[in-house]
């Protein structure tokens, strides 16, 4: 915790030039002054627009921030929220941690932050279900290569119901980067060769429709989300065509060009969902993306990383129960714990054989099989027995050999 701060020193969030103050006055090794007074001066409209979004509880709440460093808003989140911190980042070297010892003799404060390192995109988060009353993803969604689902789903796990998630990117179609792009200038970002952080240049940058879509298809409710400009116009001429995109452009299109795209989400009742929006992901490629990792597979909620190709639309049924239709053959995958001793799978309008596999180390193995009849009327459960040759941590594979498809709707090991 740092020291008391002299009562000359109190700064207020609605002051930018006390901020700035505040921000350059924290020293640590091999830091650059010029090249801090740059990132400060640029980033502080940005980072003053973020925390206009971030509520502040009046008890002490947990929040968890996505691509800590350089710490900036890290800061300002300690100087003017009520929240205790936990701090990530992505080390191109590898490491597990990034410490990083902030001093600010002017102001009396001292910081020693550790941030856990972890692939946002691929690995479970290092932290305990509802966790968390906040998380921070800001300028982190348009550095992602693959997969923001994966981290929208992590992050819905560890918020608490009606917690909120506060996301900022850049607009892809904002008015200055249409103006480079008719004047022929690249829009691109430049390689980042060297950066100390992994993933540092743009991947993809998203509209505010597209954002959207993304985070209220997976099941997230939207408080807030806009397009703001956060810097002023270089030059009379890129004044005049901002001014004409969001006045007279917008009506016609119905776009956003404004700068910068701020969200806050919260986390409901409601399941997360994993959808993957036609927009934002090939259809060609998604159809052989699986990455199964939950033991429970629901229809319309977890069953598009979980199911192979060959399966029909999702459909509700007058019962309300949401179900896809096989084809010939349907295959889901589970993943299983320890004890595995049965598969589970609610079927209807079908009959065939269901099975379930696994892989030893390369050798598919039968696990277990039943024949079914299930009849169109009503949903039908299946329980597969699952032989002692399972080893837990291998994938269960579940197979439908039905000769003219059935309905699903869910699926489990137990």
């Amino acid at each position: 915790m740092p020291d008391a701060t002299p009562p000359a020193a109190i700064v207020s969030e609605r002051d930018p030039s006390a901020l700035t103050r505040y921000l350059l006055s924290f020293r640590w090794p091999y830091r650059n002054e010029a090249v801090h007074k740059v990132l400060v001066d640029g980033g502080l409209p940005l980072w003053r627009q973020i925390l206009r979004f971030v509520p502040n509880p009046t008890e002490r709440g947990r929040a968890l921030e996505l691509g800590s460093p350089p710490f900036h808003i890290t800061l300002l989140l300690q100087k003017f929220r009520n929240y205790d911190l936990s701090l990530t980042g992505f080390a191109s070297d590898g490491r597990p941690e990034i410490e990083q010892t902030l001093e600010s003799p002017e102001f009396g404060e001292t910081y020693n932050y550790t941030c856990t390192c972890f692939n946002a995109e691929t690995e479970r988060f290092p932290y305990p279900d509802s966790s968390f009353d906040l998380v921070m993803w800001c300028e982190v969604i348009e550095h992602l290569t693959e997969n923001p689902v994966h981290a929208l789903a992590e992050i819905h796990r560890l918020l608490k119901p009606g917690g909120a998630l506060v996301l900022s990117t850049p607009n892809a179609s904002r008015a200055d980067s249409i103006v480079n792009f008719l004047l022929g200038r690249n829009i691109y970002d430049p390689y980042h060769l060297g950066a100390p952080l992994k993933g540092s240049r743009h991947s993809r940058e998203y509209t505010l429709p597209e954002l959207k879509d993304l985070l209220e298809g997976c099941g997230y409710a939207l408080d807030r989300a806009q397009d703001i400009d956060i810097y002023a116009p270089l030059g009379r001429n890129r004044a005049a065509f901002r001014w004409f995109a969001n006045h007279v452009l917008t009506r016609i299109t119905h776009g956003h060009y404004k700068f910068h795209l701020f969200v806050r989400a919260r986390k409901t009742a409601q399941p997360f969902v994993w959808r993957f929006p036609d927009g934002l992901f090939d259809g060609g490629h998604l159809a052989f993306h699986m990455a199964p990792r939950d033991s429970r597979v629901v229809m319309g909620e977890n069953e598009v990383i979980h199911i192979a190709m060959g399966w029909g639309d999702l459909k509700r049924g007058r019962d309300g129960v949401a179900y896809r239709r096989s084809g010939t053959v349907g295959d889901i995958y589970l993943v299983g714990g320890e004890g595995v001793t049965q598969a589970t799978i609610s079927v209807r309008n079908g009959k065939g054989e269901a099975q379930v596999w696994h892989d030893n180390s390369g050798d598919l193995v039968l696990l277990g099989s039943i024949p079914f009849d299930a009849s169109p009327l009503k949903w039908t459960t299946l329980t597969i027995p699952v032989s002692a040759d399972y080893q837990p941590g291998n994938p269960l594979h579940v197979r439908l050999d039905v000769p003219i498809g059935v309905d699903v709707s869910s699926c489990s090991a137990n």
